[in-house]
This record gives C-alpha cells, structure tokens and sequence, in this order.
C-alpha cells in the first residue's frame, strides 16, 4: 500500500483548522471591502461550509479513494489523468507560494541576512521528513499543537483589546458605507484562500478511520478558523485602521508589536510568530504529500516517498524563482490568484461529482490500495 497511516476525525479538525489559520491569519488583505472586510470574511466563511459539503460528497461517494484513482473512471482515461495532472500542477505551485509566505516572513521580520535558499531548504527538508514517516505525524503533531495555537491567537488578541488607548472601534465605521458591491467583490477572494485551498484535502480523507463522517469535523474546522480570522482581521482594523492595515506587509504582527501592558507584557511577537512558523508548515505539508501522493498515484507507483527528496527540490527553487519580491507576491495572491485557482477547487471537484453521478459511479467497497 502507498500509505498505510490512518487518522481520527479529530486529527482531521485540527489539521484543517491549522491549514486554514496559517496563512490567512499572517496575511490579511483588506481588499475592496476596507472597513467591511471582516463582513466579507463572514461571508466566505458561509461560502467555505459549502466548499466544505462538495468536498466531503465526494469522499462519501469514494471513501477509500483520492481523486487520482476514480477520475479515470468517472471522465475516462484521458481526460481524467489530464484532469489529475493539471490539478497536482495545482498542489505544486501553492505548495511553492506557501514556502514562499514563510520565506518572505523570515527574511523581512526575523533573519533579515540569512539567505533565502537557506529558509527554503530547513522548512521543506521538516515537511519532506514529516512526510517520508507518513500522514500520522502531521496529524499528530496538529493534534498536539493546533490547540495552544488557538489559545495564544485569541489570548494576544484579548491582550490588544487590553492596551489603554490602543483601541478604536470607530474604525469599522460606517457599515457598508458603499453598498453591499465591495463586500461581495472581497468575500470571493477570501474564500478561495484559505477556504477554496481545502480541495487537496480530498486527497487525505480516504486516509480517515471513518471516511464518510468527514463532514461534521470539515464544517467545524471552516467556522473555526473562519470565526478566529475575522476576530484577527477587527482587531487588526480598530489597532492601525483601514488604511494602514492595507499597507503593511503583515499587519497582524505590527498589532501584536503595540501590546504594552504596565511595560510588563510587551514583546509579544515571538509567541505568534511560532503559531505562524507552525501552522504555515502544517499547510505546506499537506499540499506537498498530496502533491507527492498525487504523483506516485498517476504513475502506478507502489511507494510515494522515492518522490519525496526530488519533490522538494524542485518546490525549494520553484519557491524562489516564482516571485521577484514580497509585493509581486502579494499582487498576484490578491488579484490573479483568485480566479487562476477555479479550475482546481471548483471545476475539477464538480465534473468529478456531476458525471460521477450521471454515471452513477461509486467508490470500491474495500479498502484497496490507497
């Protein structure tokens, strides 16, 4: 078997909570909705429960199946391995923007003169270890940390609402100010990062001690994690405003940097820089196992870890060749990104459904090679 691990709803809820935390709590565009961001934020968090019915209606219907093995028979054997060679394209270039988030975070923030390829190197050889074990340890390791993540994201926040003069909730006003328009047009791009980038957990739940109860743990992560982002991106608004919350690199850390209570509680930016250092590398594992995965399984292979070293490579270098610098990055993750990524959290999941059940095509009653 390609992986023998196997995983408990409850790894299953952290790991997505920790996957869907990382980078939307790191960066947290303003977007269009200004003020109305964290309306907009609601709103893809509604839009993320909906991805998150699609997505595990698929893993009910092949429960011991990724999407690489059931797409040839639902679509036929050219399209389908087209189809699966198109989506891993997917996985291996956000597995490439992640890295590049962490890259960016370390450079300007922590190790200004320690080289790029040095960052790259140490957190894909981490996830590529992770991954060699098998998908147990990641899971395990979210169980184990993803709770104190929660705890110190909402602690640093109360810690903020804290500081004498620090907080001006005049900032979130008017309400919608501009109509409902500017809300809806920053609600789309909200959902698809984090909530859109779900879809490569397809390609984890057939890895669940119960595959067809992935719904309920799927959900409740999404409106965790969609309830802690809007809670960071208000904080965020009433700390530096609308304004300077959109022009900062990373403004959440900036809020963080201005807790001083009774010059006592200060310095707090170690804390959340280890609950990003953390959960971005949980999500750079999961894209980069179903990428690997994804790949073993296409060629036939009997074992997805001879691809784990070669992976990383070209991931590592991908990483740093994509983007010439931290705001071209951020142009294409605010403006591109959303709209290029359709095909793989909205197109490929839907033809797979649709003509799956037109066909009336179900999943292998036995566990087989997965």
């Amino acid at each position: 078997m390609i992986e023998k691990g196997r995983i408990s709803l409850w790894q299953f809820f952290t790991l997505i909570t920790g996957y869907t935390i990382g980078t939307s709590t790191l960066i947290v565009p303003v977007g269009p909705a200004r003020q109305d961001a964290w309306i907009a934020y609601l709103l893809a968090g509604t839009l993320g429960l909906g991805a998150a019915y699609f997505y595990t209606a698929l893993a009910r219907r092949f429960p011991r199946e990724t999407p690489i093995q059931y797409a040839p028979r639902v679509l036929g054997w050219w399209l389908g391995n087209l189809c699966n060679l198109i989506f891993l394209w997917y996985a291996l270039h956000l597995a490439a923007l992640v890295l590049r988030n962490v890259i960016e975070l370390y450079k300007l923030v922590i190790l200004p003169h320690t080289p790029a390829l040095l960052i790259a190197g140490i957190f894909a050889g981490l996830a590529a270890y992770a991954i060699s074990i098998g998908v147990e340890i990641p899971a395990r390791l979210s169980e184990l940390l993803i709770p104190f993540a929660l705890a110190a994201i909402l602690i640093l926040t109360f810690l903020a609402f804290s500081v004498p003069g620090l907080v001006h909730w005049e900032a979130l006003l008017p309400v919608m100010e501009r109509g409902l328009l500017p809300v809806l047009r920053g609600a789309y791009p909200a959902f698809v990062f984090p909530f859109g980038e779900t879809v490569f957990f397809l390609l984890i739940m057939p890895f669940l001690i119960e595959p067809r109860k992935s719904f309920v743990p799927f959900t409740l992560a999404v409106s965790t994690s969609t309830l802690l982002t809007t809670l960071v991106l208000v904080r965020n608004l009433i700390i530096l405003g609308v304004s300077e919350s959109a022009q900062i690199n990373f403004p959440s850390l900036t809020a963080i940097e201005m807790i001083n209570i009774g010059e006592f509680l200060q310095r707090m930016e170690p804390v959340i820089i280890f609950v990003w250092s953390f959960t971005i590398l949980i999500k750079l594992i999961v894209v980069y196992y179903a990428f690997t995965l994804g790949m073993a399984q296409l060629f036939g292979l009997k074992d997805y870890r001879p691809l784990v070293l070669p992976a990383g490579l070209l991931l590592t270098f991908l990483s740093l060749s994509l983007y010439e610098n931290f705001t071209q990055m951020l142009i294409f993750a605010a403006r591109v990104f959303p709209f290029y990524f359709v095909p793989a959290c909205l197109l490929y999941p839907a033809l797979l459904l649709l003509v799956a059940k037109i066909r009336n095509i179900k999943g292998r009653a036995r566990l087989k090679d997965v």
